[in-house]
């Protein structure tokens, strides 16, 4: 049983000090090929902040996902990291998979609040704790709703690594090595109109 904690204010030198290149080998030594994009990219991020990343080799990017579009505000924003402090410091429940929680509700009436009419005609369809799990939820939802089991996706689309999500995933080699895929799933390209 390990005694040690692994604290962000003890990561020591070592790794305080790394670059790029020891980043890069400490992740193919630490984690498996399944997510082949990080491969694709030769850098390790060690400070965020607006839209900004900086890698271990101390070069800045503008990043142009905003963390594939869970940063709207960009990374960091005070905001933001004032309310997580509140939600910390508070003692609620930080994870309680899809049970309600006082901040759950609080959230749900507030979206709601900002749909047009009354908003008794509307409901949140699935309030999950990640993208595939939404992207596994809209593809059950789709094919309850119009009866078929096939479903179309984009050429080049990720959309997640559960197994629903990874058979609609326009990418390749992430799912190469898996059997089983869903099937009736086909491939468009995006439009290009410009």
């Amino acid at each position: 049983m390990m005694t040690d904690k692994v604290r962000i204010d003890t990561l020591g030198a070592d790794l305080l000090d790394a670059n790029n290149d020891t980043f890069l080998a400490r992740q193919a030594e630490f984690e498996s090929n399944v997510r082949s994009y990080p491969r694709k990219l030769p850098l390790a991020i060690t400070k965020a902040e607006g839209v900004w990343l900086t890698d271990a080799d101390n070069k800045q990017y503008l990043d142009c996902l905003a963390g594939a579009g869970t940063l709207a505000l960009g990374h960091n924003h005070p905001d933001v990291l004032q309310s997580i402090q509140s939600v910390i410091t508070s003692g609620l429940p930080l994870h309680t998979l899809d049970l309600t929680t006082p901040l759950k509700d609080r959230f749900s009436e507030y979206l709601l609040s900002l749909l047009p009419g009354e908003g008794k005609e509307y409901c949140l369809q699935f309030t999950g704790p990640s993208g595939a799990d939404a992207v596994e939820a809209a593809l059950k939802l789709a094919k309850k709703y119009t009866g078929r089991s096939s479903v179309i996706s984009f050429s080049g689309g990720y959309h997640g690594m559960t197994h629903g999500a990874l058979s609609v995933t326009g990418n390749l080699s992430p799912k190469a090595a898996v059997n089983g895929m869903m099937p009736e799933v086909q491939f468009m390209p995006y439009p290009h109109q410009y």
